[in-house]
């Protein structure tokens, strides 16, 4: 493992996949939230704040990808103060079963997000983006409702898409914007899904 200092708010930690399969962690338990994957973020930020004097003291943003075919990166940036977002907005809800109403997938090409606008069901207070970043496309969805609605919209987008640890915010301040908002509403339209 290795640690860059990119400035006073970001690092990027590389890890080979040797070094993941070492510590019986997978890619996809890199997607997801898990005491083992929890753990090693942790002991990579103590690494950080060793080598390049880089403290973890405010919100951050991580985002991971692959580098090459036998490495893997982390980026952390400290999440500096969004002017053109109020608080509330940027504070994640829970529903009462702690999951978070706000989620960003990632998909491999287009067609993978036209399939899934096609199939995804009607929400009147939905809100959604698309963003383009590294090659692939990242649909962030919000407000999708509750019960068996929300189910089938959530189970739609974990068959074409992967649910990923980045943020709107961040996609906003990093990515290509396609859609800003209503980008399912706006894709049905266009395309005629």
């Amino acid at each position: 493992m290795r640690v860059q200092k990119v400035n006073d708010s970001t690092i990027r930690i590389f890890i080979s996949f040797t070094e993941l399969a070492d510590r019986d962690i997978s890619m996809a338990d890199l997607f997801q939230r898990s005491s083992k994957t929890e753990q090693l973020f942790w002991e990579l930020i103590a690494q950080a704040r060793e080598e390049v004097e880089f403290n973890l003291d405010q919100p951050f943003w991580i985002q991971a990808t692959v580098a090459s075919n036998d490495e893997f990166v982390i980026t952390v940036m400290k999440q500096e103060e969004q002017t053109e977002i109020p608080v509330k907005e940027k504070e994640k809800k829970k529903s009462a079963r702690g999951r978070v109403q706000e989620w960003v997938y990632a998909f491999a090409d287009f067609e993978d997000v036209l399939a899934v606008v096609q199939r995804l069901p009607q929400f009147n207070n939905m809100r959604s983006s698309l963003f383009e970043f590294e090659g692939e496309y990242y649909l962030s969805v919000s407000r999708i409702g509750v019960g068996k609605k929300r189910q089938l919209a959530e189970a739609i987008l974990d068959e074409y898409g992967d649910l990923v640890t980045a943020t709107r915010d961040f996609l906003i301040e990093h990515a290509k914007v396609i859609i800003a908002a209503k980008a399912v509403q706006t894709l049905r339209v266009s395309f005629g899904v």
